[in-house]
């Protein structure tokens, strides 16, 4: 945090500040080994708003409105659908989710001539 004129003043003054140094880089050190990402590669979860895993097995996404859910979402849904003994459907649309691949594939056509690219590349 100060600049010195030169090697000598630097180490001149090192014993008046290295408690106040030691200290400061604890705290910096803290903050940026404990903070956590504003957001990764691939946006955020559209329900809880925290940033997606990188690992894909950590999250699904929909067929019916190409959204992308965290892991965690998708359990609190399929915990909620079991416990109420509800149908199973997509935890962002509430679309119900098809038992069929062919069922999967039309959904995913539909987004696909809609244009959305998420669904181009699933």
């Amino acid at each position: 945090l100060v600049k010195y004129c030169s090697i000598k003043c630097q180490k001149d003054h090192r014993p008046k500040h290295k408690r106040a140094c030691k200290k400061q880089a604890a705290e910096l050190r803290d903050e940026l080994l404990f903070k956590q990402p504003e957001s990764t590669n691939l946006g955020d979860c559209p329900i809880c708003s925290l940033p997606l895993p990188l690992d894909p097995a950590k999250s699904c996404a929909g067929t019916c409105c190409s959204k992308t859910i965290c892991g965690g979402c998708n359990y609190a849904n399929q915990k909620r659908e079991l416990e109420e003994r509800r149908d199973h459907k997509c935890p962002f649309c509430r679309t119900p989710i098809p038992d069929t691949d062919e069922g999967c594939d039309k959904q995913r056509m539909k987004r696909v001539e809609a244009n959305d690219p998420v669904a181009l590349g699933m």
